[in-house]
């Protein structure tokens, strides 16, 4: 069973307190406990009540978690009415520690309404502001209730309060004014309390023109005068003023100074004895008697040793000191002493004292507590060491507490997986190197036998730490420390670095680092479908005329001023230097902005210059954690830059425009751009309009594409279901009213109408085609222009808008692929436009003056009389052209005229329709003559151009007739036999010839193709061509054509022999009772016709035989020369055939 069901911590003093909500909380008075530091701060208040001139102006620093907020709300109601019956709980804790002070403060607001509570809580805004309306706040709280006439000092706030700038003097006028009528109805001063004044500073440094820090100094001088309302001001700060000034100047440092001289510096830091007087009232016990006795024992037997070893703080007794521990459980003595010193060095606004009793998170007390299971168990240093070390944030603002976290972590990692229990000693060692020694508070041999389990286990694990050099043991102080292995001064290589860059180009540097992110105008966006977005660029006094004045796209200018001269250049030259596309920004944090800068760019300089860091582990880690700490301050100040834009001036075309806001600023962003981009389309589809769509977007935008080339009168495109292709038609196409319904499910493409989303973009496309009239040009050289304000057309949205002025105006343009005339879209073409758009042209044609005679020409092969666009009469001659076979498109033959060829090649050739039509045709058809400026005799053109077309349309189908011709020839059959005929005689002759031969060249696969059955007769006829010529008839080259011509030559001789042997073959089985061979012997000689004769060897003749065929063997070995031997046997062959046929033949069977 876990012991947090006895063991639970009181949750009002671990949440953090934030002064201006927690005001007037009875929970959070009742949990306060008035400490000595705050005793004595009280004291200081009231010396100053009965003085005239005095110092009424503390300021209380401390770290995080030190209990200022909490003071400040005790101070508020300790000090307010009389009545309030907070404000007597308050005197009643006061007069339980310190009697006289609680009747001082008593008697200073006695028979009065008390002061006036003034609470402001810190932000990163300016502060007069703020405290304005905290005065307002609370001046209507008091007059509240009262009847009559409000007193002039509200109209006053009211009035300072909506303009828009307040100054020092008028503030302390309202005071002034507001402490008057305070005075009036009973207060006897104001109590102006400003809890996290830090953040109020860190503004002021940003923005040197906030004049807050004057502010703070009128306010204390104020205080000092006496009357009978008096000004008491109280700010709470995590450091001393100087702190916040760094990264101005030196005169702007002494400045600072001077007004924290007017305040009186309280180090709010309670001693370790009073903090945990504290947090043992936290704690709330259910524990039995037993438990308490056994946790009395624990704390008795530590404080023992850190009595004897002077670890005690000096004001606790041994028996004070027991009784504090025991009420601290279920931290151990040792922790509970660490925790106090831990937090003043490290503490960070998430990692308090307070704020620890009260985590959940890993190692935080609560976890803990839901960890163990008895008393026994406690809360160890090492434990204290994983939570407020382990996830401490990486950069800590004191140097050297820093140096010794990094000594200590990197050891840690050397150590690597060892003995839980030594790594729990280095834990501890640790944390007490961090602390540093506290008199008798050190790493010493019975401190650390006290703080761990088993004394034993630390004796060992204290000699193998030492042994691996992990830690060494002092022996002139009595501690052990951690190694420190490391003599790297970061902070002396981070001056030579900063020395080294030097007075660096500020903006060049942000720039080329590319700091802040684009900023989407987000209503624009919305409502126009359309990402928009702003490209941040730096500028400053010496660099603004470096960058263009004309951008092609939105920018924001953030000119980083330093000082009132670059605010006075900003003004006179920078604010009138750009163009409309830029929004301009005066930010005034340039010398913070410059100093940040400079920090992370040294130290990046140190990081390539220092080898020596790559051996020095715990150089590397501090150097590393300080860059990153380096990086995010500046990222956090760049961002500041637009993720506050209130804290700039801003400026639009020279006029200074109001930001008030992140809503506002975004408010004139959107405006902006509707101005800029005034002639934009509003297309809501996120597939495609956006500058590089996805690869799904791709395919439906190229599917959409060709739907519109081939069903544009179609409804929806003939798109069915909803693909993505749908959507973007839908609306980019449908919404628009580009594609539109013109009779009853008729539908064509139109030019937009004027108020439809495309109109201004169609008339610019509109104006670049009449441009184009002269020569052809790419749509790719409109593409910059488009995408460019006014019209602001993504990408992905123009190859769209492309197509649908082709399908608009295809009547009078020409498309033109790398130079060559395209007379349609196809499907391919598409793709190629989509992706290279730069390597097509286009051309508007219109008739304007052309000759009439070779125009009515052309019109002749139209049937109807309406007048026509050189488009218009060109394409279907170049659909024609292009229909054509790729044999009749290569051929060179003498089958095609020379005529024809000239205008086919014309057709190929045209570099544009007009020159095609008027100058290429009639050229290539023998008319160039009558082309004269007075027009020539044209009689006979159209029927001349008729035929030479007719003759193309029928080049191919006349070479396949020529084809079967040749194929009827060479298997001897009659040239004029019908395909069907041809076919049914090849099939009866040669089925089954293919077995006698082997398909070694081709010869078997020829006579099977010839002997198919299956398929039409053209099919068949194809085949046996394709066979031939190694690809389809329609594919053929002349040199194809040739080479078939040969093969099929070749294949009709051989074919022939074939059917010799099959012929004898069957002749001969009837005769031999056995297997046999048919060999046919062949003469062929000049001036003779061929000689052959067939022979049927059976295995008894073969036999027969071997002898008289070795005897010639061995005749012909004799002879060294094989040419020799070679026409041996052929004169002996041919004399036996020319014998053996004039004697007569006679077939011998064999025996």
């Amino acid at each position: 069973m876990s012991i947090a069901a006895k063991v639970r911590v009181n949750t009002h003093y671990t949440r953090s307190i934030n002064l201006e909500r927690d005001n007037g909380s009875r929970d959070v008075l009742e949990a306060y406990i008035p400490t000595s530091r705050a005793i004595r701060t009280l004291e200081r208040v009231s010396s100053a009540f009965s003085e005239k001139q005095a110092p009424r102006a503390w300021s209380l620093v401390g770290p995080y978690g030190s209990g200022k907020s909490s003071f400040s709300v005790f101070a508020a109601e300790l000090l307010s009415s009389p009545d309030s019956d907070l404000t007597q709980l308050a005197q009643k804790k006061l007069m339980a520690v310190d009697e006289n002070l609680a009747r001082s403060c008593e008697a200073e607001i006695k028979d009065s309404a008390g002061m006036l509570k003034v609470l402001i809580t810190g932000a990163p805004e300016p502060m007069a502001r703020r405290l304005l309306l905290g005065l307002i706040r609370s001046m209507d709280e008091a007059w509240a209730g009262r009847r009559g006439k409000r007193p002039a000092v509200f109209k006053k706030s009211s009035d300072l309060l909506s303009s828009t700038k307040i100054t020092a003097s008028e503030i302390i006028a309202l005071f002034s004014d507001a402490q008057e009528a305070l005075t009036k109805i009973g207060f006897r001063g104001i109590l102006l309390i400003i809890d996290e004044l830090g953040k109020f500073l860190e503004y002021e440094a940003r923005h040197y023109g906030a004049n807050d820090i004057y502010l703070l100094q009128s306010l204390a001088e104020h205080a000092c005068g006496g009357g009978k309302c008096n000004l008491f001001l109280f700010v709470m700060l995590h450091q001393s003023f100087e702190q916040y000034a760094k990264g101005l100047g030196e005169n702007l440092k002494n400045e600072w100074s001077k007004v924290q001289g007017r305040f009186e510096e309280v180090p709010f830091i309670e001693s370790s004895e009073q903090v945990l007087r504290v947090v043992s009232s936290a704690f709330q016990y259910k524990l039995s008697k037993q438990e308490l006795s056994s946790v009395r024992k624990k704390v008795a037997d530590v404080v023992d040793v850190l009595a004897e070893n002077g670890a005690l703080p000096s004001v606790l007794k041994k028996g004070e000191a027991t009784r504090l521990f025991e009420k601290c459980y279920p931290l151990h003595p040792i922790s509970a002493l660490i925790l106090p010193l831990l937090c003043q060095k490290i503490a960070q606004n998430e990692r308090t004292l307070f704020s620890y009793l009260g985590s959940h998170e890993e190692f935080g007390l609560v976890d803990m507590l839901a960890r163990f299971s008895s008393v026994d168990d406690w809360v160890l240093p090492h434990h204290i060491f994983d939570y407020f070390i382990s996830n401490q944030s990486a950069a800590l603002s004191d140097y050297a507490t820093h140096r010794r976290w990094a000594e200590v972590v990197t050891a840690l990692e050397r150590l690597g997986d060892a003995d839980l229990a030594d790594i729990a000693l280095l834990k501890t060692i640790g944390i007490l190197n961090i602390i540093g020694a506290k008199a008798g508070l050190k790493p010493s041999n019975a401190v650390l036998e006290a703080s761990q389990v088993s004394k034993a286990a630390t004796s060992r694990g204290l000699k193998s730490l030492t042994s691996s050099s992990v830690i060494t043991y002092r022996k002139f102080s009595g501690e052990y420390r951690v190694w420190q292995g490391s003599d790297f001064d970061l902070e002396d290589a981070l001056r030579v670095g900063l020395d080294h860059i030097g007075e660096f180009e500020l903006a060049e540097t942000l720039n080329e680092e590319k700091s802040l992110q684009p900023i989407v105008a987000r209503r624009y966006t919305i409502r126009n479908g359309a990402l928009r977005y702003f490209t941040p660029i730096f500028v400053d006094a010496r660099s603004f005329k470096k960058e263009p004045k004309q951008s092609p796209h939105p920018r924001i200018v953030l000119f980083l001023a330093a000082a009132q001269d670059d605010e006075k250049i900003f003004n006179e030259e920078v604010s009138q230097h750009f163009s409309d596309l830029d929004v301009l920004a005066l930010c005034k944090n340039g010398s913070q902005l410059r100093e940040s800068t400079a920090e992370v760019v040294a130290l990046r300089y140190v990081g390539r210059a220092r080898q020596e860091l790559n051996s020095d582990p715990v150089a590397k880690r501090e150097f590393e954690d300080r860059l990153t700490a380096a990086e995010l301050a500046q990222d956090l100040m760049l961002n500041a830059t637009l993720e506050s834009p209130q804290e700039n001036s801003w400026f639009y075309r020279g006029k200074k425009i109001q930001v008030s806001g992140k809503r506002q600023f975004q408010e004139q962003l959107s405006a902006v751009l509707a101005r800029v981009y005034s002639k934009a389309p509003t297309l809501h589809n996120e597939l495609v309009n956006r500058d590089k769509p996805s690869a799904q977007a791709n395919a439906g935008r190229n599917k959409l594409l060709l739907a519109m080339m081939n069903s544009s009168g179609c409804t929806d495109l003939s798109i069915d279901k909803f693909p993505p292709e749908k959507a973007i038609y839908r609306s980019i196409l449908k919404e628009t009213q580009l594609h539109r319904e013109v009779e009853l499910n008729k539908w064509e493409f139109g030019a937009p109408e004027k108020g439809t989303p495309f109109f201004h973009v169609w008339s610019r496309i509109n104006d670049f085609l009449d441009d184009t009239e002269e020569a052809a040009t790419s749509f790719a050289e409109l593409n910059a222009e488009l995408m460019a304000p006014p019209y602001g057309i993504k990408a992905g949205i123009l190859p769209i808008l492309y197509i649908a002025v082709y399908c608009v105006y295809q009547q009078e343009l020409a498309i033109y692929e790398r130079r060559q005339y395209r007379p349609v879209f196809t499907e391919d073409m598409l793709e190629r436009f989509v992706k290279r758009p730069d390597e097509f042209t286009v051309q508007r044609f219109k008739i304007k003056g052309l000759r009439a005679s070779i125009y009515a020409e052309y019109k002749t092969f139209f049937e109807d009389d309406k007048e026509k666009t050189i488009v218009q009469l060109v394409r279907p001659l170049a659909n024609l052209i292009d229909g054509l076979e790729e044999y009749t498109q290569k051929t060179r033959s003498s089958d095609l005229s020379a005529q024809t060829r000239r205008v086919r090649d014309a057709f190929k050739l045209a570099k544009s329709p007009e020159t095609l039509l008027f100058e290429d045709l009639p050229k290539a058809l023998g008319y160039e003559n009558q082309l004269d400026e007075e027009g020539g005799n044209l009689e006979g053109y159209a029927s001349s151009l008729l035929s030479t077309l007719r003759e193309l349309k029928y080049t191919y189908s006349n070479m396949l007739s020529h084809q079967q011709r040749l194929l009827a020839y060479a298997l001897h059959m009659d040239e004029d036999v019908t395909l069907a005929d041809l076919r049914r005689k090849s099939i009866g002759r040669y089925e089954g010839l293919e077995q006698h031969t082997v398909d070694v060249d081709g010869l078997k696969a020829f006579i099977m193709r010839l002997s198919k059955r299956e398929g039409t007769d053209d099919d068949w006829l194809q085949n046996v061509l394709m066979f031939l010529g190694q690809k389809p008839s329609s594919k053929w080259s002349d040199a194809d054509r040739a080479e078939a011509e040969v093969k099929l030559s070749d294949y009709a001789k051989r074919m022939l022999d074939l059917e010799t042997l099959r012929l004898h073959y069957d002749k001969s089985a009837a005769s031999y009772d056995n297997d046999f061979d048919v060999i046919l012997l062949k003469s062929l000689k000049k001036g003779r016709e061929p000689i052959d004769e067939v022979v049927a060897i059976d295995q008894a003749r073969h036999e027969a035989i071997q002898g008289i065929k070795s005897e010639l063997k061995s005749s012909l070995d004799k002879y060294k020369d094989k040419e020799l031997k070679l026409a041996i046997l052929a004169e002996l062959v041919d004399d036996f055939l020319s014998d053996y046929r004039s004697k007569g033949k006679k077939v011998v069977k064999s025996k």
